[in-house]
C-alpha cells in the first residue's frame, strides 16, 4: 500500500461551526477518561476551555482549524494548531498542536503520520521552530506516532505526556 498524502485545507465557516461542538464533546470525554473531570462537570469545563480558543463564529488570534484531505479531496481528518496555551511557552517560534483527529475509516492507514508531517511543514513555513503537544497516556497509538516522528518528552504526569519537536529548517 502506498503511503498516503494529504493537504491541509482551512475549514469553511460551516465546517468550523460543526468542529467546535465536536471538539468540546471529544475533549470532555478525553478528560473524563484521564480522570481529570467528573462526568457531570465535563461538558461545561470543556466548553469553557475550547471556546476560549475557538469561539464561534471564528477562532482566536493565531488558532487555525484545517480539514485534511487526501489526493481525491476526501476529508480524512482534522488539525487544530495555534499558539501555546501557556504564556511561558508563548514565543513567536513555538506552536501547539491542540488536536489531530483521523476519521474512523482512515485510521491505521498512515493518514495520522501524513497529517502530522503536513502540520510540521505548515508550522515551518510560518517561521515556527518548535511544535508542542500533549498526549493522554492511555492513547498509546498517538504516543507511538509522536515517538516515531521524533518528538521529545518535556513533562509527564500520571495521565498525560507533554512533548515537543524542534523543526528542522532544512526540511522545507
Amino acid at each position: 500500500m502506498a503511503r498516503p498524502t494529504v493537504r491541509l485545507v482551512p475549514v469553511t465557516p460551516s465546517e468550523y461551526s460543526a468542529f467546535v461542538p465536536e471538539q468540546i464533546r471529544e475533549f470532555a470525554n478525553q478528560k473524563i477518561r484521564a480522570g481529570h473531570w467528573r462526568p457531570e462537570e465535563a461538558q461545561a469545563l470543556s466548553r469553557h476551555a475550547v471556546e476560549s480558543f475557538l469561539p464561534v463564529p471564528g477562532p482566536s488570534e493565531g488558532h487555525r482549524v484545517y480539514r485534511a484531505v487526501d489526493e481525491s479531496d476526501r476529508g480524512v481528518g482534522w488539525i487544530w494548531v495555534g499558539p501555546p496555551p501557556v504564556r511561558l511557552l508563548n514565543l513567536p517560534t513555538r506552536r501547539w498542536l491542540y488536536q489531530i483527529t483521523v476519521d474512523g475509516p482512515f485510521r491505521g492507514k498512515g493518514y495520522g503520520r501524513a497529517m502530522l508531517e503536513e502540520t510540521e511543514e505548515l508550522v515551518r513555513r510560518e517561521g515556527g521552530e518548535e511544535l508542542y503537544l500533549n498526549v493522554f497516556r492511555w492513547n498509546a497509538i498517538a504516543r507511538a506516532l509522536y515517538d516515531s516522528a521524533g518528538y521529545q518528552v518535556v513533562h509527564e504526569s500520571e495521565t498525560e505526556t507533554g512533548m515537543k519537536k524542534a523543526l528542522d529548517k532544512e526540511a522545507t
